[in-house]
């Protein structure tokens, strides 16, 4: 019978280059059928307290003995296991290894892969959640696809672990030269799925929910118009149809904080006398927005221009590329400062409004202006169906500085401007 071998992690400090000695994971080993098994112990010793002799913590440590006596059970429960697909003329696999070993004691009959649980995932997604959801978490597989591949990773739940957030930041960050924001998201699309793996008996791997296995985010610059800088482009004459409808898409957006899916999805039915009344699509919540005459000026010119629709039907990304040429042709040239952190480097650039905006930035541009101009932060959640208070009082910040603006340019300023200091 092969020997079941215990070692510790020989992983180094990304910081340093140093090996690293301290909490070091203690990890079983063994081979069999050409297979190796190399699975997590849950537990952790400084390395000067650890024999490669004995393959055990040493004796003069207090927790020798609290240690050793799991080694030694998890060495007999392998064991075990081999001894019983011997005598069942069976050929054992990691993951029955694995899985017993997680104390979920199945049988020699095979398991669902993480790729097979993740492909049931999108059949569950398909039926309770929009379009882009599902869209959203198939990109997210092939990410997880093309980690492995160059990698060479093999992804199994027991090994979604600190090892592979380690590694996947590593390939995001270094190999494909992805934004935090962008990493983040997808981390988060991946904790979806692996809590829902979780809630259906999958897998009883809890690594992921620990607190180092968090996402890479930071607050962006909010993009957004300037209300007079709306007013230029809901007036900006336009001969060519297309650029016509898709800048007035955009000013609906500026004048009710709607996102461009429920924009393209509003029905004649759900302007009810001076309120747009509908369900949104993201998070399938009733919402009412009071029209403003800018917004019933606009949803005038296009009815029963559309078919079932009250405005055009562009997809959203061939709607962005005509948004550009509108701004372009309305002289939105302000200089826009974009800063974006891969892992802890800064990158900066500075672009014209009209080459950064798209349709997000119209409900970005509702809220400002919104508040701006004197309407309170609870009122402006409630019409753009935001729930969360926290990322809502980044507005508060914007709207100050827009405050302060214009009383300088009115009476004057009361002191000279500071310099930015350098981040």
């Amino acid at each position: 019978m092969a020997e079941v071998k215990f070692y510790l992690e020989k992983r180094k400090d990304k910081s340093t280059g140093e090996i690293i000695i301290k909490n070091v994971p203690i990890f079983l080993f063994y081979s069999f059928h050409g297979q190796r098994l190399q699975y997590y112990t849950n537990m952790r010793i400084d390395a000067q307290k650890w024999s490669d002799e004995t393959m055990k913590v040493k004796k003069n440590y207090s927790e020798a003995g609290e240690y050793n006596r799991e080694l030694t059970r998890l060495k007999a429960k392998v064991e075990e296991l081999s001894d019983k697909a011997k005598v069942l003329n069976e050929t054992p696999t990691l993951e029955y290894f694995r899985d017993n070993l997680n104390g979920r004691l199945l049988d020699l009959t095979d398991k669902k892969t993480i790729w097979e649980a993740y492909k049931d995932y999108l059949k569950s997604l398909a039926v309770s959640k929009t379009p882009k959801t599902v869209s959203n978490a198939k990109l997210n597989y092939k990410i997880l696809e093309n980690f492995s591949k160059s990698r060479k990773y093999k992804l199994t739940f027991e090994n979604i672990n600190q090892r592979f957030y380690d590694e996947y930041l590593d390939y995001c960050f270094n190999e494909k030269k992805y934004f935090n924001n962008y990493v983040g998201t997808n981390l988060k699309r991946l904790k979806a799925f692996l809590n829902w793996a979780h809630k259906n008996d999958y897998h009883k791997t809890v690594e992921f929910k620990k607190e180092e296995f968090k996402n890479t985010w930071e607050n962006t610059e909010i993009i957004y118009l300037y209300y007079d800088e709306v007013m230029t482009l809901l007036n900006l004459k336009l001969e060519d149809k297309t650029l016509a409808e898709v800048r007035d898409m955009y000013c609906l957006g500026c004048f009710t904080g709607m996102r461009y899916s429920d924009i393209k999805g509003l029905k004649p039915e759900n302007i009810q006398g001076d309120l747009i009344v509908n369900r949104t699509i993201k998070t399938k919540e009733p919402n009412i927005i009071p029209l403003n005459p800018h917004s019933r000026k606009i949803i005038k010119r296009h009815a029963k221009k559309h078919l079932l629709f009250c405005m055009p039907q562009y997809r959203g990304g061939e709607a962005n590329q005509y948004l550009k040429k509108v701004m372009e042709k309305a002289k939105l040239t302000r200089s826009v400062q974009i800063i974006h952190f891969r892992g802890a480097n800064r990158f900066e650039e500075t672009q014209p409004l009209w080459q950064c905006a798209t349709f997000h930035t119209s409900k970005k541009s509702f809220v400002t202006n919104f508040l701006e101009r004197g309407g309170s932060l609870t009122t402006a959640m409630a019409i753009t169906g935001n729930r969360s208070y926290k990322s809502a009082q980044r507005y508060f910040k914007i709207a100050d500085t827009l405050r302060a603006k214009e009383m300088a340019k009115v009476f004057g300023s009361v002191s000279p401007p500071k310099k930015q200091r350098k981040s």
